[in-house]
């Protein structure tokens, strides 16, 4: 599986360099669109303070998410094309069945395949890294197209990396959640519940006029799982807690360091103007952030056995109860364990 795969990012580089040949000025939307989801990859590494994962693992899964995006959307795009013209795919139904769903499935084979074949992943956060750093490949793959055919927008860095690639993260770690729900009760309804509402949640994003509020009831439930995984992990270690604390100011710098990149890419390629042709935008481009790093630095706390991202014991949902049921279990056999 590993040659194939390095060979398949060969391919991908190779593409790369031979437009970069074609046009010189493609070299910067590359870098563009890589650097956010590489800083990223370091904040997941952060966020596990009990048994921190190897970066070169977290890479793995990443250029696996890349090769799976660029290799399956070579046939995906143009059957889906074929079948659905570009101008319905805003229309909720359409984009859940064409959109929505197959993205989220080609976003999860890395995920499953390394799940199934390689043994770093061994504490319920890692479902949420690796999910999201295969996610993180998909993202930087379709977000490089979006940002050289747009760059004559203002903020298209700023945007593409705030926006469309937190929602992909989001969604792949609620239906990597709902995988590990399904590897500790063996109920497979768990993997189709955690795609349904992934999918759900990736249409509504991408077709609704409320998108931008459905990023936010994502995000905060994104920091709320963060927080719940890490409160069960079976390698908890009360001495660490405080350890999270740092990642704040780590997301932080992320954060502002992909604004000014934002603002010397819109320079580069269009000059001052286009800043005052458009203040209202790069407003709301200092908003995005802001929120983001509000809503998940307030979750970068951590107490022991405190799963939130279910809710209480009291639902009136009893497949919200069953859940539960199974996370006390998994957190009662690993607890017994240590």
């Amino acid at each position: 599986m590993n040659r194939l795969i390095y060979f398949g990012f060969f391919i991908v580089i190779a593409v790369f360099i031979n437009r970069i040949y074609i046009d010189l000025e493609y070299i910067t939307v590359i870098l563009s669109a890589f650097l956010f989801p590489l800083l990223f990859i370091f904040f997941l590494q952060r966020i596990d303070v009990f048994e921190r994962e190897n970066i070169k693992d977290i890479l793995y899964v990443f250029i696996f998410g890349c090769v799976a995006s660029f290799v399956l959307s070579l046939i995906y795009v143009p059957v889906r094309n074929f079948f659905v013209p570009e101008n319905q795919c805003s229309e909720l139904l359409i984009c859940l069945f064409s959109v929505a769903l197959p993205e989220e499935i080609i976003k999860i084979i890395p995920f499953v395949l390394v799940l199934k074949y390689r043994k770093f992943i061994d504490e319920p956060i890692d479902y949420l890294i690796y999910a999201s750093a295969s996610a993180l490949g998909f993202a930087f793959i379709e977000n490089i197209q979006y940002i050289y055919s747009y760059s004559d927008l203002g903020g298209i860095v700023a945007t593409r990396s705030f926006l469309p690639l937190i929602m992909h993260m989001v969604t792949s770690s609620i239906l990597a959640f709902g995988i590990f729900l399904y590897a500790n009760s063996k109920r497979i309804k768990y993997i189709f519940y955690g795609l349904i509402i992934a999918s759900f949640l990736h249409a509504a994003y991408n077709s609704l006029p409320i998108g931008f509020l459905v990023l936010i009831f994502m995000l905060i439930y994104y920091a709320r799982l963060i927080q719940s995984l890490l409160n069960i992990s079976p390698f908890y270690d009360e001495s660490k807690e405080n350890d999270i604390h740092s990642c704040s100011n780590f997301l932080l710098y992320i954060l502002i360091f992909i604004l000014i990149l934002d603002f010397t890419y819109d320079i580069y390629h269009n000059g001052t103007a286009i800043i005052f042709e458009n203040p209202l935008g790069y407003i709301f481009t200092l908003f995005i952030p802001y929120a983001i790093y509000k809503i998940i630095s307030s979750r970068l706390s951590l107490k022991k056995a405190n799963f939130i991202a279910l809710g209480t014991r009291n639902s009136n949902f009893k497949f919200i109860i069953e859940m539960q049921d199974i996370i006390i279990s998994y957190y009662k056999k690993h607890h017994n364990k240590s």
